[in-house]
């Protein structure tokens, strides 16, 4: 039997030092990786200052990983300008998300990842993810004068195929996360912009938590994106609320899940995608928790 392709995701970081984390708490957070049992993780960069930290630290981090045993399956570049109207701003976005790939292939990660942000709408009060994840928020929208959909989503697909073609220069797959009130927030959307990017090495992290959440049939989601789900974000919630808790916990039929994982042969690392402000208390409980329940459903199920 292969080892548990199994690592600890961002999120647990972000719950635990705060979003972005700064560099002194990368290295806590490989600690913390080691504490809990894992041998790999993934990281994150925010933004022009964080990525520069990292960069600065890269090869000490690397080291540092290294020396623990793990390492580092996904680094992902998060960096907002990817998608603005602006083209000058878009193109430096560009150059932001490939100096993350460079930092993914030092970090001998097979993997990189980016976001896909809310629409350029008007929120009139609260907007997605502006303060974490908030349960029960009420949204109020405006569509700018001028606003285009095909021509947001045409923009949307060029700079994910260039994003794609940045990573396949590196030997790296790519993928993107729907998520709840984002551009590419369910599995049809990230279907349609697989096909629209057109580049095999394209595909869909599924984050079962946020499917979850958005009342998705997650097998379904599954059989939809089949050979395209290159990653797996595990976490579990009542169906209604985006709560992040340890697989079991909730509402997700997870045996359904792991067998529509074997049908398309699922060869990825799955992400213990637990956290949040609610559980912070009992975090590392949760974590171990869930790290144990999805090592034992993939030895049941035959991946690996």
């Amino acid at each position: 039997m292969d080892e548990p392709r199994v690592n600890l995701a961002w999120l647990y970081a972000i719950t635990r030092y705060g979003y972005p984390p700064r560099i002194e708490d990368f290295y806590s957070f490989i600690r913390d990786a080691v504490r809990l049992g894992f041998r790999a993780i993934e990281i994150e960069v925010y933004g022009e200052d964080n990525l520069k930290a990292v960069e600065g630290e890269r090869v000490k981090l690397r080291d540092f990983v290294e020396s623990n045993g793990l390492r580092v399956v996904n680094v992902a570049g998060i960096f907002p300008q990817l998608l603005s109207p602006i083209d000058g701003v878009r193109e430096r976005g560009l150059e932001l998300f490939r100096r993350s790939v460079e930092l993914a292939t030092f970090f001998n990660a097979g993997l990189t990842q980016t976001d896909t942000f809310t629409p350029p709408i008007e929120f009139i009060g609260s907007k997605p993810y502006s303060t974490g994840i908030v349960f029960a928020e009420r949204y109020r929208v405006k569509i700018p004068v001028g606003f285009s959909w095909r021509g947001f989503w045409g923009m949307l697909v060029k700079v994910m195929r260039e994003c794609s073609k940045v990573a396949l220069d590196h030997g790296l797959r790519f993928v993107i996360e729907p998520r709840v009130g984002e551009t590419i927030a369910n599995s049809d959307a990230m279907l349609r912009l697989i096909d629209e990017v057109g580049m095999d090495n394209f595909g869909a992290v599924l984050d079962v938590g946020h499917l979850n959440a958005a009342k998705e049939l997650i097998p379904l989601s599954i059989e939809k994106l089949g050979d395209r789900v290159f990653y797996v974000h595990a976490s579990d919630n009542d169906g209604r609320d985006n709560y992040h808790w340890s697989p079991g916990r909730g509402v997700v039929d997870w045996d359904s899940v792991f067998e529509e994982l074997r049908k398309f042969n699922f060869k990825g690392y799955i992400a213990i995608d637990v956290g949040g402000g609610d559980i912070r208390d009992r975090l590392d409980d949760e974590v171990v928790q869930a790290r144990r329940f999805i090592e034992d459903m993939g030895a049941r199920y035959g991946l690996w």
